[in-house]
């Protein structure tokens, strides 16, 4: 294969090399290459997006750093950073895999998190005459590891000391008095879903999980559950979507479950949908212990206790 490529016309080349730049861009992360000065020899689409421009020709053989600070919004530091470390990984000849890049703050001013591989590119003599730089977005996969850092936190806090519970009405102050709690959680996050599920456990619930809609649909019944929690940001639907079929499942019987919204975002912000959907509030992740603790309370005991940070238009609950 490799004969056949060196010995084809300089049309066939330059198609060939149109090929690898369509192939780059189809991949998901940020790739860019350089030539052994560090200038810019072809990039992926989401590198252009980053730049803020249309085609590689717009950049080719400049360096693209200070884009980054002028349309990207990255600070100089932080663009000298990415610079420097290109610059060392080609000097370096030496393949540097999946090292965890200083955050950015970009133009919406959020942080981000990448993982980076840097790969050196040689030619027949062994000499570096580019670098491949591969950089992937872990934003999300580092908010889910935190939130799961803190259940288990809150988790190992429970386990060492005993559950109290306010005596607003002592014929209910022990759950374990009561029959357990039969609750539906809707995640599509299997370390989401774990955390959770060993969470209302631990508060003798009995749980089942729904990964998708679908499944959330198929497993509800009108009566089943004594409560249901919703992540709203579902991949294959909307938890508001899937709450207004829960919804139209229970209409003309006597059953209204009461749904619990979860959300990345400011649960202030989706307090609203929450309402327009029939859905009795909205918490930010994670769910703590404390938070389960006081919604059993409130929602299946019926103890007028306020819920730590649970919104909803109907009343602010903490």
């Amino acid at each position: 294969m490799s004969r056949s490529i060196k010995s084809t016309s300089p049309k066939n080349t330059m198609d060939m090399n149109q090929f690898y730049l369509d192939v780059i861009d189809c991949m998901p992360n940020i790739v860019y290459l350089l030539d052994k000065h560090c200038s810019l020899i072809g990039c992926n689409r989401n590198f252009r997006s980053l730049l803020g421009i249309d085609n590689n020709e717009e950049i080719i053989g400049s360096r693209p750093y200070k884009k980054l600070t002028s349309h990207a919004n990255w600070s100089a530091e932080r663009s000298e950073m990415l610079k420097r470390d290109d610059i060392n990984a080609l000097l370096s000849k030496e393949p540097i895999y999946d090292v965890q890049e200083a955050p950015v703050v970009n133009k919406n001013s959020d942080i981000v998190y990448y993982l980076s591989k840097r790969i050196p590119l040689f030619d027949k003599n062994e000499e570096v005459i580019g670098l491949v730089c591969v950089l992937t977005d872990i934003t999300e996969t580092k908010r889910i590891k935190e939130q799961l850092r803190k259940v288990k936190n809150q988790l190992q806090a429970y386990n060492e000391k005993p559950i109290t519970i306010a005596p607003t009405q002592q014929n209910i102050e022990n759950f374990s008095d009561k029959k357990p709690p039969r609750v539906l959680m809707v995640e599509d996050n299997s370390i989401a879903q774990k955390a959770a599920q060993s969470l209302l456990m631990q508060l003798d619930c009995h749980v089942d999980v729904a990964e998708s809609g679908d499944k959330a649909a198929l497993l509800f019944e009108p009566g089943k559950y004594d409560l249901v929690f919703m992540d709203i940001g579902l991949e294959d639907t909307s938890g508001y979507v899937v709450s207004k079929k829960i919804r139209q499942l229970e209409q003309g019987t006597e059953y209204h479950v009461p749904i619990i919204a979860l959300t990345g975002y400011q649960a202030d912000i989706v307090k609203y949908d929450c309402d327009d959907y029939s859905m009795e509030g909205a918490l930010t992740k994670p769910l703590t212990t404390e938070q389960a603790k006081q919604i059993i309370q409130h929602y299946i005991y019926h103890i007028d206790i306020p819920i730590h940070g649970l919104k909803s238009i109907k009343g602010q609950m903490e």
